[in-house]
This record gives C-alpha cells, sequence and structure tokens, in this order.
C-alpha cells in the first residue's frame, strides 16, 4: 500500500507518502501511556488531526517513508482512504 496524502500545517501544505499501515494496530491504555512516556514522541494523539486518544480507542498506524511510525485515528485513516 503506498500512497501520498497532504497535511495541511499553519504556513505549509506538507506531502506525506504512506508506504504502508494497519488500521486497527492497538487500542490506547495506560500502560501504552506508560511505556510511550519514556520516549520523546509519546504517541498519544493522532498525527494528522491532533485529535487526544482517550483510554479504549482503537489507533491506527501508518509507515511514512523515509520518517518514524505514526498514530492516526480511524476518523484520518478513512478520510485518506488508507485502507
Amino acid at each position: 500500500m503506498e500512497k501520498t496524502i497532504t497535511k495541511h500545517i499553519a504556513a505549509r501544505t506538507e506531502k506525506i507518502e504512506i508506504i504502508g499501515g494497519r488500521k486497527d494496530f492497538l487500542s490506547m491504555c495506560q500502560k501504552y501511556r506508560a511505556i510511550r512516556s519514556e520516549c520523546r514522541n509519546s504517541m498519544d494523539k493522532c498525527f494528522l488531526c491532533k485529535h487526544d486518544f482517550v483510554d479504549g480507542e482503537m489507533m491506527g498506524l501508518v509507515m511514512i517513508k523515509g520518517k518514524r511510525n505514526k498514530v492516526i485515528c480511524h476518523p484520518c485513516w478513512d478520510k485518506h482512504e488508507l485502507g
């Protein structure tokens, strides 16, 4: 699965090349938050729309060409037709 989507940032529009992903990657929980709190990027918000994940909410995972993996919410997954 390769797809290019756009992400609007206040000063510019960025093109992102997605090379893979999984819609139902993981359910947000306190254990995940505790583990990710040690990392620089806590990955507790959608990469595209900045939606804060709540406990029990499923997160999607996308692999971005040349960058690290990112989590996204299901509405963004569906909006960009990633799967």
